[in-house]
């Protein structure tokens, strides 16, 4: 090897040296990042925003609110939806392992889908994380999800009912889904 080659190679290294040494503090300082401030101050005000919203509004009137606010949350999904339209075994997966880990069946002879979490302390909403201060009314919002959800995968209106819920007490949230004979 000659003096320009032995450059060439170490010129090589070092910068490869020096591009992992300004980026490892960069990687260890990001994993070592305390939670950002915003995040619980954000849920606080949201479960504030349901408790003020739910001593002013009727409770019907609160409940179509949440549900719709549900629907859109389901509708961000949008691309997942559209992938497994018709797919239910394709759907349940992706909730399952990409999703909120959350998991569905369907009882095919009933025609009724239910869909259950693993047991959890909390809504698993990130603006509900202030269990003891979110309504229980917030549960709408999951049946407005899981309404627009399924009614836009399976193209057939649905009818939702709240079987348990973390807010109510419950050890999960589970929902059962009934597949109505008519389309969407």
């Amino acid at each position: 090897m000659d003096r320009k080659e032995f450059l060439r190679t170490c010129t090589g290294g070092l910068c490869a040296c020096a591009a992992a040494c300004v980026a490892a503090p960069a990687i260890t300082a990001e994993a070592a990042k305390p939670e950002d401030w915003r995040v619980p101050f954000v849920k606080e005000r949201y479960a504030k925003l349901l408790q003020v919203l739910s001593n002013r509004m009727g409770e019907e009137e609160l409940t179509a609110t949440l549900h719709e606010v549900g629907g859109y949350c389901a509708g961000t999904f949008g691309a997942a939806l559209e992938k497994y339209r018709g797919d239910f075994d394709g759907f349940a997966e992706f909730i399952r392992n990409d999703g909120s880990g959350d998991f569905a069946t369907y009882d095919r002879e009933r025609n009724v889908i239910t869909a259950s979490s693993n047991e959890r302390t909390d809504c698993i909403c990130p603006l509900n994380g202030v269990a003891q201060k979110t309504p229980t009314v917030v549960c709408n919002c999951g049946m407005g999800w899981h309404q627009y959800a399924w009614k836009t995968l399976l193209q057939k209106n649905v009818r939702v009912e709240l079987k348990e819920s973390v807010l109510r007490g419950g050890k999960r949230c589970t929902f059962e889904i009934h597949i109505l004979d008519e389309p969407a």
